[in-house]
């Protein structure tokens, strides 16, 4: 074939070549403009990259560096930023209400699909359920057994996990009290849900455990595989049976145990009482919610009586007040009670800064403005937005609390030097309709155990402020917190 034909014949491929990418080209640069000149919300402040594509978000999601650079977002930027094409972040308290309430006959914000994941048994918990007759109608099944009258017919069982966890506490000098709170509380959740103690306070294997912060660190990574749906085709494709497999071992330790506490039955006022009781719920219902409770219902916890321990004993003047208060409150441990915790003032207030200061979940939870948009802070927003109270943005602002880094359970005490203080911006357990269900146990939960400890021991660690430089896949990956216990001295 001639040169100069065979010259010819490529030309047209090579010009449709040129013409596609031409085309791509033109498409993202167009696409680039809209973002940042013409979208609906280009007009908040933030990174100009960032109103183009996610992936600066994603890549410090995945690098587990996601509170460190939404909190210099908001410090930059301001109270409202746009991280994303789609997505404003808020450190204005004023916006829980808006994005997270929902008051009869308004529209409620949605919640983001894309944030939690698929369940393996194709069944919504509690968490993710968006159709609101159907969430209210779960709530009302889970609720009683979290109610003040339950919980209090069940403090025996959170003094016995307590106890137990003092006594382990005594025999070592030099205590992990992050691994101490990680293994009371899922033992007491798993009393709670399925009837039986882990047994990790008593030495029991606690790999389920391990497996359960395994899957949490890789969040991040799926919730950015479901972000994109040719992504996700792909991943569908190739994923690596060691992370399917961390997946199911999750949820089959559940369900396995939940059959048991079915079959079995029990005399326990635990939770599955009232969920049997109220007929409302199938099997696969009761699997996935178990599973929830499970991971929700014991890291949370842990994690607020970890960096609480922590801010503690760096602050030993603090310690002292509310060391002084528990113990001259009460003489053996047999006193320490729920009804009587809850009129401590300094250890509501010290749990309280702890919530603030290092929040169990310390970035956001997404929602998604519905059909026909909605208004945040008096500003109406397009469908499809995603919107967002960033907690450890809100609660380490200058806007909204003097000395944001600093420990100070007297802020919550009305002291006049904090009285300007916007208080209402600290909502660790969320508002509206979808708030923490497990509140009323977190809190009894959280006095009781921080109480014991500091009742039967001087504590102390050598840990200094790199241990709060801690990474986040969704919750805080804590590093262990070694503190040394000394035995106080006995009441008088």
């Amino acid at each position: 074939m001639p040169l100069w034909l065979a010259k010819d014949m490529a030309t047209p491929g090579v010009t449709a070549l040129t013409a596609a990418v031409a085309i791509v080209l033109v498409y993202f640069a167009s696409s680039a403009l809209y973002s940042l000149y013409f979208h609906p919300l280009h007009t908040y402040p933030g990174p100009k990259l960032c109103a183009i594509t996610r992936m600066p978000y994603w890549i410090a999601c995945l690098n587990g560096n996601q509170v460190r650079w939404m909190t210099k977002l908001h410090r930059t930027y301001g109270t409202i930023v746009r991280f994303g094409p789609d997505d404003l972040s808020y450190s204005d308290g004023r916006a829980w209400k808006d994005i997270y309430g929902a008051s009869k006959g308004s529209k409620e914000n949605k919640k983001d699909p894309k944030y939690n994941n698929p369940s393996p048994n194709g069944v919504e918990h509690i968490l993710i359920i968006n159709d609101r007759e159907r969430h209210a109608a779960v709530r009302r099944v889970f609720s009683p057994a979290f109610s003040e009258k339950a919980l209090k017919a069940q403090e025996s069982l959170f003094q016995g996990y307590s106890d137990k966890m003092v006594a382990v506490a005594r025999q070592k000098k030099t205590l992990n009290m992050t691994q101490l709170y990680n293994f009371t509380t899922f033992d007491v959740m798993a009393d709670l849900a399925f009837g039986q103690s882990l047994g990790l306070l008593e030495g029991e294997d606690p790999s389920w455990v391990a497996t359960i912060f395994q899957w949490l660190r890789c969040l991040p990574l799926l919730q950015f595989i479901q972000y994109y749906p040719l992504i996700e085709k792909i991943y569908n494709l190739v994923e690596p049976k060691s992370i399917a497999k961390m997946r199911l071992d999750h949820f089959h330790h559940t369900t396995s145990r939940v059959d048991k506490r079915l079959k079995e039955g029990s005399d326990k006022q635990d939770l599955w009482k009232f969920v049997i009781d109220s007929n409302q719920l199938s099997l696969a219902d009761m699997h996935i919610n178990a599973e929830l409770f499970m991971a929700a219902g014991t890291e949370t916890t842990s994690s607020l009586l970890t960096g609480l321990t922590y801010y503690l004993t760096k602050n030993p003047d603090k310690t002292k007040i509310l060391t002084d208060e528990i113990r001259s409150r009460f003489k053996s441990n047999e006193e320490i009670t729920f009804e009587a915790l809850a009129a401590l003032p300094y250890l509501n207030a010290c749990i309280r800064e702890g919530l603030r200061i290092y929040p169990p979940v310390p970035s956001s939870v997404p929602r998604i403005i519905p059909e026909g948009g909605n208004f945040v802070l008096g500003k109406w927003l397009p469908a499809g937005t995603r919107v967002s109270v960033h907690q450890t943005a809100t609660y380490r602002s200058p806007a909204n609390f003097k000395n944001p880094d600093q420990y100070v359970p007297e802020r919550w005490l009305g002291s006049p030097e904090y009285k300007d203080d916007n208080r209402e911006s600290h909502q660790p357990f969320s508002v509206g309709p979808r708030n923490c269900l497990g509140m009323n146990m977190a809190w009894h939960e959280m006095r009781l155990l921080i109480s014991k400890i500091l009742f039967n021991f001087d504590i102390e660690t050598d840990e200094g402020p790199e241990w709060t430089d801690q990474n986040v896949y969704v919750i805080w990956d804590r590093k262990p917190l070694m503190c040394r216990l000394k035995e106080a001295a006995p009441q008088q």
